[in-house]
């Protein structure tokens, strides 16, 4: 039975939100006859990982949306243009489909499947329904971006090695990383790849 969609919305904005968890709540505040605000939503959050972490998964997340090989492919042009971040969900099995994601607005969770576990094929249905929702959503509000920590930075590594690359590493990528806890530098020794 696992968790609904509203836990797994809340659970991935703190990649979003410079990592404070917000417990989910149908309201902002309520109000008593009088006008007197007698119920109000917490806008304080908790945190639950430190803005350094909330910051490199946000980026981490991004690759889903954006990389070449990223499976969320499609929705990264969803939130008037503003940047996303998301992540797919497939059982072994075929029988549930989730994409959840984020904008600097607003995270939304999509689960597609039956109430009675069945196999079937999704052909991208999760992710058309998530853009259209969020593109619809987003349409009338101000273009931002979201509030990275600077005690983030982003280097180039070695594929093979994991570690910092050098001008010897045949295979690179962006990687991002919290202030001193970063990777060494590639020592050149890269693994032989095994044949395909």
């Amino acid at each position: 039975y696992g968790i609904t969609t509203t836990e797994s919305a809340a659970a991935f904005s703190i990649f979003g939100n410079g990592g404070k968890y917000f417990e989910p709540t149908t309201y902002y505040h309520i109000k008593d006859a009088s006008g007197e605000i007698i119920l109000k939503a917490d806008k304080k959050g908790k945190r639950v990982i430190s803005e350094e972490t909330a910051t490199v998964m946000n980026r981490l997340l991004q690759r889903v949306v954006y990389g070449a090989e990223g499976t969320g492919s499609g929705v990264g042009y969803s939130c008037n243009g503003m940047t996303v971040y998301g992540k797919t969900g497939t059982t072994s099995d075929n029988v549930d489909y989730w994409f959840v994601g984020g904008s600097p607005y607003y995270v939304a969770s999509l689960w597609y499947g039956y109430d009675e576990n069945e196999n079937f094929a999704n052909n991208g249905v999760t992710k058309r329904v998530w853009r259209e929702v969020m593109t619809s959503i987003h349409k009338d509000l101000e273009r931002k971006e979201f509030d990275y920590s600077d005690k983030v930075y982003s280097n180039r590594y070695c594929v093979a090695t994991g570690k910092i690359a050098i001008d010897e590493c045949e295979e690179t990528a962006i990687g991002y990383y919290k202030s001193g806890n970063g990777p060494g530098k590639c020592d050149g020794v890269h693994p032989e790849k095994e044949d395909e």
